[in-house]
């Protein structure tokens, strides 16, 4: 039973994180426009492709188109890896497929982000647990194991906290929608949401380090439920505009569900140490 109420939530984070980035790539565009139509890169790439100059390249929109098609590509790979997360099963070997598709997908959207943001690492790592939700999702259908199952959920969030504390803190520059939704959010000054991003960036590293810690496991577990939540909620409730609803839901929604891993991983991480906690061979 206990193993079908964490299936199914695996199910229902690999789902609407999917259709998330499925609404990004098909109504508006990914960073891989910043690889692929890079002049000095894989423009040139493109450029022999359709045995053209560069300027004419540009100048046609033979590269925006094929960035275009690409982005829209991707978003049907997802829509269809959503809907095989709904039907997956142990031995359903061909709806594992869009899944594994959908993980290179995300791995090459977050490459064109790293490339795109001066190759910080910290980018790889705050997008781990959305590269790893398809396969944590794979894994859960093919083995039994459930130390490596929690092992792979508990790295894969780790990462994520602790990439994102490192935007937080100022190892790298706080990005300034951080700033933003710390000032609508709390109604406070830039200096002091400056301030305040630092400390929630060190809680994120001792969150990341704590999960693999069994006496603090429970408590930082609640901690990443609540900051995980917060900061992906963040992203509607900070833009909210009742004069532009439509509009609103349509740029938006779509940040928080491609977010969905960041509170229900750590939730699953919850149930299932509440389960070790009381199982009978815990007494």
């Amino acid at each position: 039973q206990q193993r079908n109420i964490i299936l199914l939530l695996i199910r229902i984070t690999c789902s609407i994180m999917l259709l998330g980035h499925a609404w990004e790539c098909l109504r508006w565009e990914t960073n891989l426009g910043n690889v692929l139509l890079d002049p000095s890169g894989f423009g040139k790439v493109l450029a022999w492709y359709f045995d053209t100059s560069l300027h004419q390249l540009y100048s046609n929109r033979l590269a925006e188109n094929f960035v275009l098609g690409v982005d829209h590509s991707f978003g049907i790979i997802f829509i269809i890896a959503a809907i095989s997360a709904v039907f997956i099963k142990q031995h359903s070997r061909f709806l594992k497929w869009p899944l594994h598709f959908a993980a290179i997908c995300l791995t090459i959207i977050v490459f064109s982000s790293f490339y795109s943001k001066n190759f910080y690492i910290g980018i790889l790592l705050e997008n781990a647990a959305q590269i790893l939700t398809p396969v944590i999702l794979i894994y859960i259908t093919r083995n039994n194991n459930n130390r490596r199952l929690v092992g792979l959920m508990k790295w894969s969030i780790a990462f994520t906290f602790f990439g994102h504390g490192l935007f937080a803190v100022g190892y790298y520059p706080q990005p300034g929608y951080f700033i933003d939704m710390m000032i609508k959010g709390f109604d406070i000054h830039e200096t002091l949401a400056r301030n305040v991003l630092i400390v929630f960036g060190i809680l994120d590293f001792i969150f990341a380090i704590s999960i693999f810690i069994p006496k603090l496991l429970s408590a930082a577990l609640i901690y990443g439920i609540l900051w995980g939540f917060i900061t992906a909620i963040a992203r509607i409730t900070t833009s909210f505009n009742t004069d532009f609803l439509d509009n609103w839901i349509e740029q938006y929604l779509f940040a928080f569900m491609i977010r969905v891993p960041h509170f229900l991983i750590p939730l699953i991480l919850w149930i299932e140490h509440r389960k070790s906690v009381n199982s009978p061979s815990s007494q």
